[in-house]
């Protein structure tokens, strides 16, 4: 039997049961709940459990060499990173030529700086385009560092994109930038948002889908 990881009370009414990204089993109960309950409900969910373990595992293996740092995801493809004689890093052929002269310790910040400016430079025109393309109209772009969300749209129309983006295949990237630019329309996630966002975009289901699968990046270079 798979056992929950953690059980968190509060003053809500139902059960409820979460997988976190790192293949935690978090549940959700009632303050006063027995815990014979909670363990019935647990139990109920094994065959769903199971099978969301699986994959989670799965696809951290599949990405197991861009966790430890050894490869880098561009665009959805994998660049080894080399060590070179080289004054800036520089990428072509799968392949990321990384200043030997950085500090081991320091390495992990370099790249991430890198990526910072890597994702300004593609993803600011692509959300121009799209804009565009769309009818849509934002005031400012930048690239931020926020922890657990892939962007963000506010009133004064100011499009805020995690610079991990640009880490995503193409499709998905496409999906998070129009998810943004709806927000122009609607700042909620109501029925019409998804209609736009779809009628925008209708690879969206799909593209939102497989999204998940990468939810792992937002923890990387912290």
């Amino acid at each position: 039997m798979i056992i929950p990881d953690q059980i968190v009370r509060s003053s809500r009414r139902s059960l409820s049961l979460t997988i976190l990204k790192n293949g935690e089993v978090v549940v959700k109960a009632p303050l006063k709940m027995r815990d014979g309950d909670i363990e019935k409900f647990v139990l109920s969910k094994q065959r769903w459990l199971q099978n969301k373990l699986n994959a989670i595992s799965n696809n951290l293996t599949r990405f197991d060499d861009i966790i430890s740092y050894k490869r880098i995801l561009l665009n959805g493809n994998k660049f080894d990173i080399v060590l070179m004689p080289v004054k800036k890093v520089s990428f072509s052929n799968n392949v990321i030529a990384f200043p030997d002269r950085i500090e081991p310790e320091k390495r992990i910040k370099f790249l991430k700086n890198w990526l910072k400016k890597f994702a300004n430079s593609v993803l600011e025109p692509r959300i121009e385009m799209l804009a565009k393309e769309y009818g849509l109209k934002f005031n400012d772009f930048k690239i931020t560092d926020t922890k657990g969300r892939w962007g963000s749209c506010n009133s004064k129309k100011l499009i805020c994109i995690n610079f991990r983006v640009a880490m995503l295949p193409q499709d998905i990237i496409d999906y998070v930038l129009t998810h943004e630019l709806c927000h122009l329309i609607e700042m909620n996630h109501s029925r019409e948002f998804w209609n736009n966002v779809l009628g925008y975009y209708p690879k969206a289901k799909s593209a939102r889908i497989a999204l998940k699968d990468y939810g792992f990046l937002l923890d990387l270079y912290r």
